[in-house]
């Protein structure tokens, strides 16, 4: 069966399918903006702490505290369609 499809047609489809792809992940982060959630640390990525919700969101805090394997509850401040940002939660 041969390939009846450019390379530029199957780019257009890809970054359509992309694009697509962040609009639903952005609209879905944003419903966390404000709210507070639990995260597990990870690690340390930038000067940031990296976390993670139990639903596998991926959350990034600024704290001097060494908080590598610690479970912390954040207020999520800034939302993108692939990660969020969120400071301690009082």
């Amino acid at each position: 069966m041969s390939d009846d499809v450019s390379e530029e047609e199957k780019m257009r489809r890809f970054r359509a399918l992309e694009d697509l792809q962040a609009r639903i992940a952005d609209k879905i982060n944003r419903r966390y903006l404000g709210e507070a959630v639990e995260i597990l640390v990870e690690a340390s990525h930038k000067g940031k702490w990296r976390g993670r919700t139990r639903t596998n969101k991926l959350v990034f805090i600024e704290d001097p505290v060494d908080r590598l394997g610690q479970a912390v509850n954040v207020k999520i401040t800034w939302t993108g369609p692939w990660s969020m940002q969120g400071v301690l939660a009082v």
